[in-house]
């Protein structure tokens, strides 16, 4: 087995992220919205006494926010020493690729707006986008949420 992945689905499609990556999924939950904050996130949230900034994929890739609270679900994530949650539509399954099932981003696909995308999954014909956190944030993004983080 080459990754484990997180499958959840934004929208139509359905994207991945390495579970080693993801330290929690949870339910929707009231999140404060912060005022100048970049335009994806769509607010903070308590998890256990940490403050996290929820960020909204479908806001992301440009489509109408969906509050389908039965199914929306929270994929909280570290990196950097950084923990962010991103929204969902709703999570799927966990789904084993070997090596032969993941290839680079096509060079056509990649740009400064498209950092967030990994990889490509192949399995038995379903293509799915692997999603590196990291590459979330547009411009100066991050360090506005640091700042907003860091007045609290």
């Amino acid at each position: 087995m080459a990754e484990r992945d997180i499958i959840f689905r934004v929208g139509e499609e359905e994207y991945g992220l390495d579970v080693q990556m993801v330290t929690a999924i949870e339910s929707m939950t009231e999140v404060v919205p912060v005022p100048n904050a970049p335009a994806c996130i769509l607010g903070l949230m308590n998890l256990r006494g940490e403050v996290i900034p929820v960020y909204s994929l479908r806001k992301r890739f440009t489509l109408e926010e969906c509050n389908d609270v039965m199914k929306n679900k929270l994929i909280v994530t570290r990196y950097n020493g950084k923990s962010i949650a991103f929204k969902v539509d709703e999570v799927m399954e966990m789904r084993d690729f070997e090596a032969g099932d993941i290839s680079e981003t096509p060079v056509i696909a990649r740009s400064d707006r498209t950092n967030y995308v990994r990889a490509i999954a192949n399995k038995q014909g379903k293509l799915v986008l692997l999603l590196e956190p990291a590459g979330m944030y547009e411009g100066d993004e991050e360090a506005r949420m640091e700042e907003v983080l860091k007045a609290l």
